[in-house]
């Protein structure tokens, strides 16, 4: 929002296809197809509200849920649409994320940027399931072990990250329009039976301040360090 306020062009690249929302990952044909036109229309409504337009989107359709098994399709893709648009800022969930599909995605972006495929661009991250205690604790472990190693690997790595911090006041309003369009998420469909994500996580999206990762490049460490 703050981008388009100061006339700077934002595109947005929907790297899945969104069919596994809720129970649909059970659903086959009609079903799975009406969940990811819904996912497109509910993103395209959330970007009009936030000043991005229809034409600066892009849907890549990989299938939600096995990113992982298309990386270097997806890995394609992304170089294409850096090479078209040659943007300065780069914006990727974070790979600490611990969603498959956000991981496999923060994978191939850092391994192009480290590759210098993504032009001058800088990369930056953004968590979202980040806040999400289960991206930390081990597969497997007890409630206590679980815990204590979760919240050791959290601190080690807050330690190790670059985070800045944006702030959104007086836009909040602007940001709980564009999410409440996504109502695959928010529990808003009337004929799914599934809630949506949970109320404590969604709340962290509601604060007055965003957060952002910067991914420094091999040359960057080396100035900083140097």
């Amino acid at each position: 929002m703050r981008k388009r306020a100061a006339g700077q062009a934002v595109h947005v690249a929907v790297v899945t296809d969104g069919a596994a929302t809720g129970a649909a990952e059970a659903d086959r044909g009609a079903a799975r197809a009406d969940m990811v036109a819904r996912r497109a229309q509910e993103t395209t409504e959330a970007c009009e509200r936030l000043g991005v337009d229809a034409d600066h989107l892009r849907f890549f359709d990989f299938p939600d849920g096995a990113l992982a098994d298309h990386a270097e399709a997806l890995r394609t893709r992304i170089a294409q649409a850096v090479a078209e648009i040659t943007p300065s800022e780069i914006y990727v969930c974070a790979l600490d994320d611990g969603h498959r599909d956000h991981v496999a995605l923060a994978r191939v972006v850092r391994a192009l940027h480290a590759e210098g495929g993504l032009g001058a661009a800088s990369l930056w991250e953004y968590p979202v399931w980040f806040w999400d205690f289960r991206s930390w604790r081990p597969d497997g472990a007890t409630n206590k072990a679980g815990f204590v190693s979760g919240v050791q690997r959290l601190r080690l790595r807050l330690r190790a990250l670059n985070a800045v911090t944006v702030d959104i006041t007086g836009l909040e309003h602007r940001k709980r329009d564009a999410l409440a369009c996504h109502k695959s998420q928010v529990g808003a469909l009337a004929d799914r039976d599934w809630s949506g994500l949970p109320r404590n996580f969604l709340a962290f999206f509601l604060r007055d301040k965003e957060v952002f990762f910067e991914v420094r490049s091999a040359t960057k460490r080396a100035e900083v360090t140097g």
